[in-house]
């Protein structure tokens, strides 16, 4: 039977996770088996109640269906994806809807430019802006990761691409109030969209997705961030995006912990409230 979904609530999303193998990536050696390393990856979830993964190894979509199968026996949902290079040497991830296939994200691959599996880490023939508008056309989703690192859109200070509408976040490592000791509080001030040189029509979202390369990452505050759906899936996820300062939140903000965990357990606000 499947679940009634009623009332908006917000739910953890880990949006940069890794297939087993994506250790190598990072010259290391992995020891685990794929099947013990879903298990391993399930259980993380289970433990932090995260409801949505999000699969992004660079340029490289395999291993997502082996995941997918076995978050799917125990309704986590899984948004397909990668992540990409730009031109300009930024990095982004790519997400779209759970029910597309890994032979249809081949092509996409293809579409932006990467039609070599064995060396995801190629940069794209595409430019930010253009990236953006092709995974939107494909019908995905595009956020700037780890936008305050050597690869990010901030420290390339790709301002053209930081004021595009189409890009709705961008991933920091930690939190705002961190990052105003970085770069004289530029960061922070252009987040807050204080800063005229980078101002947007509208704010982006600030999102935590830390990079998983093992299970046990899923267990940093740092890797996930809370979105608030009424019933979890891409859609709903793209359309929180419209409100990012009422629908998007992260870990760290202790508020938003109690909202979170009020969501959860319904009784505990019935006490709080009586």
């Amino acid at each position: 039977m499947s679940k009634s979904y009623t009332n908006a609530q917000f739910w953890k999303c880990a949006l940069q996770v890794n297939p087993y193998n994506y250790i190598s990536y990072r010259g290391e050696v992995q020891y685990l088996s794929e099947e013990d390393y879903n298990q391993q990856l399930l259980q993380a979830c289970l433990d932090e109640n995260i409801k949505i993964i999000g699969i992004a190894n660079h340029g490289n979509v395999d291993g997502i269906d082996a995941i997918r199968d076995v978050m799917h026996q125990n309704d986590i949902i899984v948004f397909p994806g990668f992540e990409i290079t730009t031109t300009e040497k930024v990095h982004f991830v790519c997400l779209f809807p759970e029910e597309v296939r890994t032979d249809q994200l081949n092509r996409y691959l293809g579409r932006l430019g990467l039609t070599d599996p064995e060396n995801g880490i190629w940069p794209t023939n595409l430019g930010g802006n253009d990236l953006l508008s092709k995974v939107e056309e494909l019908g995905g989703f595009c956020y700037a990761a780890h936008c305050t690192d050597d690869n990010g859109i901030l420290q390339k200070k790709l301002v053209h691409v930081w004021q595009n509408p189409l890009l709705k976040a961008a991933q920091i490592p930690s939190t705002l109030e961190k990052l105003k000791n970085e770069d004289n509080n530029r960061y922070r001030l252009i987040f807050e969209n204080k800063n005229p040189d980078y101002h947007r029509e509208t704010k982006i979202a600030v999102i935590n997705a830390k990079d998983v390369e093992k299970t046990e990452t899923l267990k940093d505050s740092k890797a996930s961030c809370l979105i608030k759906m009424t019933k979890p899936g891409f859609e709903a996820f793209k359309l929180a995006f419209q409100d990012p300062v009422s629908r998007v939140r992260l870990n760290t903000d202790i508020y938003q912990n109690i909202i979170l965990a009020l969501n959860l357990f319904p009784l505990q606000e019935a006490i709080l409230t009586a």
